[in-house]
């Protein structure tokens, strides 16, 4: 077992919080000390343009909300050119900040600047130009949300905004119910530091396809729509319920912790793409292209895959493409798809059924003994052709624009007999990244990972990922039973380490993960470089107070256990059965020492814990211990006959 908390938290917090404040960024030599608040009152003025950018409105709504919070002060928003009072805190490009020198078209994408000069803070980025009207108060405007700047959109301000609050103000956003953020109290507030330039390191950062109504249902053990999501849900959003406006506080509360957890950026998602195909040329007889669907399958019967040589199926997609990207595609069917500003996707459907006509033949069966199927390769050169011939196509019509594609499943390795074309951008598909246990296909992975940054090193292609974070909690939703939580922070650390190390630009997650996952993942996503046991020790401190050396050993005995392949018979288990979850990972041993801890934990809130925690410690019961319990009773409730015997094998 890893290293537990130590006994001191409000020591080791105010270590946490030094040492985040100072691991990372691009640092000048202005050390200015400005005194923003005293004996809590506000000493600063928050100043933006008449004309502010979204980007800028919102994050000095951001500021003002967390600064009051923070000293009980209240500090006032004026526009530049109105005198300021005591600080000028800059937000945003205005004729201030040019004054100074500080041009927003200097700005790299994303990029954004924290200055510390006498008498002003600075605090801007490159924003997205839309000047329009933002309102914050979400609670009592209906249609407030629609104001904000979008996931997508340029908003370095906002960063900006949020690297100051949590480098130098001590705040922490660690989840997005209503007692998930640690904003310390301090009526003297005042901000020293050295200047910081940078951009997050990886310019994808997507949790999920789902919006911020469904993203704690998504990130749950427990199925939406169950008694322990309900019973969890209630204590999380109490307020919210309570307010009489609950869809609404709920739903600022999550989309809220995504902004300030820096969601978003390039645009650049991937999918199972040409389903819409059947609709469009299969369905109706009257538009039915058969020379563009799959041979060899029973007549009558809909192919289960394109084919893939198909020069017609070729020149279609390679069409929709160049309609997508001016601007067309609402006509012909393709509206529903947002892979982004600059990226079109083209991946097949989700099954290994190919065409089998002589063509398409010809291109699987050069490589199979090479690329043996579970290696991930066997069709590599099949599909990447097609991609390849329409590639050639898109890059004559929008030179400016890329096909984007998946490293997927039996195409998950780069084609052997030719290169794919550079204008091509790829997401690789980590299929084991949260099955460590599983080392045969979790170093497969890694080798494949590898292939793909050691071919863009030549060709400078931009490789992109898509991460499983689904599991183990969706193979247990089809089988309806509860899984062994698939806890791995630490995992996560080195896998994102590997990521930068490559190239890779950033990722979309299939699934998302539970709090501290989630957590974690965002930090990363931002920095790779930050320490897990550092962020495991202000997450667990910062939530749970009293209780968080109890919590974080639970969290660490979890991992370890879901981790460690000697915890398994079958480590080559991908989907987590009932049998494995309960009878190997969840034993009554274990079970013994973590309901142990569980209870160490709500003793040492109730002496000693404020509101918040207890609040905190009650939502981890729920959320994590209960659907444990539930899953261990439901196993032993149906129990196979060899399971009694054959399963007592211990690890």
């Amino acid at each position: 077992m890893r290293k537990t908390m130590p006994k001191n938290i409000t020591t080791i917090w105010v270590v946490v919080l030094a040492v985040c404040a100072f691991n990372q960024g691009t640092f000048g030599e202005e050390t200015n000390t400005l005194v923003l608040a005293r004996d809590g009152k506000a000493n600063a003025t928050i100043v933006i343009a008449p004309d502010a950018t979204k980007a800028a409105q919102f994050a000095a709504f951001e500021l003002r909300y967390h600064l009051n919070r923070i000293t009980g002060g209240d500090f006032p928003i004026a526009n530049n050119g109105v005198p300021a009072k005591g600080i000028s805190i800059l937000v945003g490009d205005s004729s201030a900040t040019r004054a100074l020198g500080i041009a927003p078209e200097t700005f790299k994408l994303q990029e954004y600047l924290i200055r510390f000069l006498p008498d002003t803070l600075v605090l801007t980025g490159r924003d997205k130009p839309d000047r329009g009207k933002v309102v914050y108060d979400y609670m009592n405007d209906p249609k407030a949300f629609e104001t904000w700047p979008d996931f997508w959109d340029e908003q370095g301000t906002m960063y900006a905004v949020y690297d100051f609050l949590e480098r130098f103000c001590g705040v922490r956003w660690f989840n997005h119910t209503e007692t998930g953020m640690v904003c310390p109290a301090n009526k003297n507030l005042t901000a020293k530091g050295l200047e910081i330039r940078r951009a997050p390191r990886f310019s994808y950062r997507y949790a999920s396809y789902h919006d911020s109504n469904s993203y704690d249902a998504y990130v749950s053990l427990w199925p939406s729509g169950s008694d322990g999501f309900s019973q969890w849900e209630k204590a999380a959003y109490t307020n919210a319920h309570a307010s009489g406006k609950y869809a609404a506080a709920k739903f600022g509360c999550v989309q809220l912790f995504r902004l300030r957890m820096r969601e978003g950026g390039e645009k650049c998602m991937a999918n199972h793409s040409l389903y819409e195909y059947y609709n469009r040329f299969w369905t109706n007889p009257a538009t039915r292209r058969v020379d563009m669907f799959a041979q060899g399958y029973p007549e009558g019967t809909q192919p289960p895959q394109m084919c893939y040589t198909s020069t017609g199926l070729i020149e279609q997609v390679a069409q929709d493409a160049a309609a997508y990207f001016n601007g067309a595609s609402m006509s012909i069917g393709l509206g529903k798809f947002q892979w982004g500003e600059n990226y079109f996707a083209i991946e097949p459907m989700d099954n290994t059924r190919y065409c089998k006509c002589p063509k398409c033949q010809k291109l699987i069966g050069r490589w199979r003994v090479r690329f043996p199927y579970f290696s991930g390769g066997r069709h590599s050169d099949y599909f990447f052709h097609f991609v390849n011939e329409v590639a050639k196509r898109v890059k004559k019509t929008n030179p400016d624009k890329r096909i984007v594609t998946l490293a997927y499943h039996s195409h998950a390795r780069p084609p052997e007999s030719f290169q794919l074309d550079p204008s091509v951008a790829v997401q690789f598909c980590f299929w084991n990244n949260r099955t460590p246990y599983y080392r045969g296909g979790y170093k497969n992975d890694l080798s494949a990972m590898k292939a793909w940054a050691d071919e863009a090193k030549e060709t400078k292609r931009p490789l992109y990922l898509w991460l499983y974070y689904t599991f183990p909690v969706e193979s247990a939703l089809m089988h309806k039973h509860h899984c062994f939580p698939g806890f791995f922070a630490h995992t996560i650390g080195e896998q994102f380490r590997l990521f930068d190390q490559y190239g890779y630009r950033g990722m979309f997650h299939c699934g998302y993960g539970q709090d501290v996952e989630s957590y974690v993942t965002y930090k990363l996503m931002d920095d790779p470089t930050l320490n897990v046991d550092t962020l495991l020790d202000e997450y667990f401190a910062g939530l749970y107070g009293p209780a968080a050396d109890a919590l974080k050993k639970f969290y660490l005995f979890v991992e370890k256990t879901y981790c460690d392949p000697k915890s398994y018979l079958i480590t080559f288990e991908w989907k987590q059965s009932r049998t494995t979850a309960w009878a190997f990972l969840g034993t009554d041993e274990r079970m013994q020492e973590l309901g142990k801890l569980m209870e160490q934990a709500r003793t040492a809130v109730a002496v000693n814990g404020t509101a918040a925690q207890k609040t905190n410690v009650d939502l981890f019961d729920k959320a994590v211990w209960s659907y444990m319990v539930a899953g261990r009773a439901h196993h032993l409730q149906h129990k196979r006959w060899y399971e009694y015997d054959w399963f007592s094998y211990k690890p």
